[in-house]
């Protein structure tokens, strides 16, 4: 996938950014909000997290207009 946004991402590929992005920001605060530092726990421990994550990602198709990503 480019920089630009073009191109598919897989589910795994998606959550992988996904994880990647929180704990970009965990890194990145001085005092991360607990509730992001319990995330990243979540998401890279809980076996529940791919079944939470596929409910997510099939919430995020039916619902195309929910979230603008660029706001």
């Amino acid at each position: 996938m480019g920089v630009d946004g073009s191109g598919v991402l897989t589910v795994e590929e998606a959550f992988r950014a996904a994880v990647r992005m929180v704990e970009q920001y965990v890194d990145l605060e001085e005092r991360p909000d607990e509730a992001l530092v319990l995330l990243l726990q979540y998401m890279e421990s809980d076996p529940a997290r791919w079944t939470d994550w596929l409910e997510a990602v099939r919430w995020g198709l039916a619902n195309a207009d929910a979230v603008d990503p660029h706001a």
